[in-house]
């Protein structure tokens, strides 16, 4: 079993299914409501463990209850979660999120600007028990110490490259081996370029692997100068909401064991695109290694 650590901002989400969303201000009936633990890096946690590996999260909370739910609902998920940082009198970050009847979302988040940003409570020594690690721009000061310390160990230390409110700078695109951009995180970071000579400037940055997501698109990657693509799995979309956090989860998995990033991406197309398949209001709504595995071979 490998050791994937995930270093980012974990928030309670507040999930409301509507009709549609709504274009102009108005007030609008869910049809369903319930809350989960979100963020980028404990969801992708939660896929690692669902698909057999052994998932660490490293982030910050507050002292309070959103706080104890999160770390509550992680555990009980088999997350490890016995580094993260609590601190007083500060909130845990949170989300609200609308889901349409597409599956699509619109999400506010918050993030108590008293949440310490420091990082050097990490426990970075334990990096040479873990197999890979997986980050995310909402938290700098721990993505960046992360990543730099997992590549002078030699592990695949992989960005997941998403419009956040964290930094968002070359110097994070520097310190990791993979950076996989959302679409639109990387027109934000190379803004007027086209996909192939952004990615390559991108690789430019950090001498690595680096990929985007175009959600019902695929992914395309840079591979011995030529630009690569895989194309999404076609499915019913349900949902959504935490499909690029599976994603992202499952490819870091596949790097820490042993496989190339095409089949990472292969392994990790097939568990996205499950997980869109299903309401994420259900905790089955991340497949497991079995259900990918049996997913992959009717495709075939």
């Amino acid at each position: 079993m490998k050791k994937v650590v995930c270093v980012g901002n974990a928030v309670l989400d507040h999930i409301f299914q509507v009709p549609k969303i709504a274009k102009t201000p108005i007030k609008c009936f869910a049809k369903n409501y319930f809350q989960a633990c979100g963020g980028t890096s404990p969801r992708a946690a939660v896929a690692i463990n669902r698909a057999g590996g052994h998932a660490v999260f490293w982030g910050r909370l507050g002292n309070d209850h959103n706080g104890h739910l999160i770390l509550e609902e992680l555990e009980e998920l088999g997350v490890d979660v016995r580094d993260v940082f609590v601190q007083k009198d500060v909130k845990s970050g949170v989300s609200s999120v609308l889901i349409d009847s597409e599956g699509e979302r619109l999400i506010t988040n918050y993030n108590d600007p008293k949440l310490n940003s420091g990082a050097n409570w990490l426990p970075l020594e334990r990096l040479k028990e873990s197999h890979a690690v997986l980050v995310s721009f909402g938290w700098y000061e721990g993505a960046i110490k992360t990543l730099r310390q997992a590549r002078e160990l030699g592990l695949p230390a992989v960005l997941d490259a998403d419009l956040s409110s964290g930094s968002f700078n070359e110097e994070i695109i520097r310190s990791a081996t993979h950076v996989l951009f959302s679409q639109p995180a990387l027109c934000k970071f190379a803004a007027g370029m086209a996909t192939e000579k952004a990615l390559n400037y991108a690789m430019g940055l950090n001498h690595g692997w680096v990929g985007v997501t175009e959600g019902s698109s695929g992914i395309r990657w840079i591979e011995n100068g030529i630009l690569r693509h895989f194309p999404a799995f076609e499915v019913k979309t349900v949902d959504t909401l935490g499909a690029g956090d599976v994603f992202h989860g499952i490819f870091a998995l596949g790097l820490a064991e042993g496989n190339s990033e095409e089949n990472s991406i292969h392994f990790a197309s097939a568990a996205a695109a499950i997980h869109c398949s299903r309401p994420s209001s259900s905790r089955k709504s991340i497949p497991n290694r079995d259900e990918i595995k049996n997913f992959l071979r009717n495709k075939e």
